[in-house]
């Protein structure tokens, strides 16, 4: 019997140099090989095993395009050799393959991509980001053991980047104090690559800010955990700049299609959903004294800036200059 484990669907089939778009229900993505073949799945709960009494539950829709994935850390024998003739869709992660239709392709098949493997490999440092992130968006000293419950980390780690910002923060009986914010801030943003993952591109018709609620409200319905960012989380923060592209977060693909959307290239999409590779994007929402709205969730702050200021209109600089002002004034004394 499998045992329900934690994989990282999305980063295995982005290090095979596949692409993730929404499929034709909710649940359902559409894949694209690095050699362009699509396949349309629906992706089973991983587990620690895949075996052959797994496939005899999973129900199949016969005549349905949409085939399960089924996904674990490994598979018997005799699940592949169904694999490979065709008969079921299997992911692995040791060793990582994924086998499609009878096609089997791992990390040999994909397209050679130096950086990006380098930003799939799990060894960035999102921790220290974080961190650094939490005491910008804090409006009162914290002590070491609350910042590393808020990100998930040990106290060792808060303690080491907190020793690391040298002049710029200080250690008060009442926690950690920033003395230096505009500094800090100016530090993170150069460092911080951004939440990076897989971004998926929507066209609508509607104005950007009535776009972004309606994607919202359909990403909540499907508990895909959505948060705002970008221009609409700024036009909420700090009015300044016409919201010109929405962006939400979620936890998983959203299917739109059925409430005015269309999928689009991302350099022509009015709206991106966005399943982030940092893990900590959903933690420190609840931090600082920033407005919250009964009809949206914002991602945080020091996000929504970052967001804004690698946005490619011309008045983004300057928007982002507002919210900066925001975060730096509410932590400074």
């Amino acid at each position: 019997m499998g045992v329900s484990m934690d994989i990282d669907v999305v980063s295995l089939l982005r290090d095979l140099d596949f692409s993730i778009e929404e499929g034709m229900s909710a649940r359902s993505w559409l894949l694209r090989s690095p050699e362009k073949s699509s396949f349309l799945v629906s992706v089973a709960p991983a587990v620690q095993r895949v075996t052959a009494r797994m496939i005899r539950k999973i129900p199949i829709h016969r005549g349905s395009p949409v085939r399960p994935l089924l996904v674990g850390d490994t598979a018997t024998e005799s699940v592949l050799e169904q694999a490979i003739a065709g008969q079921v869709d299997v992911l692995t992660h040791q060793p990582l393959r994924v086998i499609l239709s009878g096609k089997v392709f791992t990390p040999e098949d994909a397209s050679p991509a130096p950086a990006r493997r380098k930003l799939t490999s799990g060894r960035r440092a999102w921790g220290r980001w974080a961190i650094e992130r939490c005491l910008l968006l804090a409006d009162t000293p914290m002590h070491q053991s609350e910042i590393a419950e808020y990100v998930g980390v040990s106290q060792q780690m808060v303690s080491r980047v907190c020793k690391d910002l040298g002049p710029l923060a200080t250690r008060t009986v009442d926690g950690v104090e920033i003395l230096e914010p505009v500094k800090l801030l100016e530090r993170w943003e150069r460092k911080y690559p951004g939440a990076g993952g897989q971004r998926f591109g929507w066209y609508g018709l509607d104005p950007i800010v009535q776009q972004t609620q309606k994607a919202f409200d359909e990403a909540q319905l499907l508990d895909a955990r959505p948060l705002v960012s970008g221009d609409v989380a700024a036009d909420r923060l700090m009015p300044w700049k016409l919201p010109t592209r929405g962006l939400i977060y979620v936890d998983s693909p959203v299917d739109l299609a059925g409430c005015g959307f269309v999928p689009a290239p991302l350099d022509e999409a009015t709206l991106v959903t966005c399943i982030p590779e940092d893990p900590t994007v959903w933690r420190l929402t609840g931090i600082g004294a920033f407005p919250i709205y009964a009809d949206i969730e914002l991602a945080d702050a020091a996000l929504a800036y970052w967001d804004v200021l690698n946005g490619h209109d011309v008045d983004s600089q300057e928007a982002a200059e507002q919210l900066a002002a925001l975060i730096t004034v509410t932590l400074s004394p």
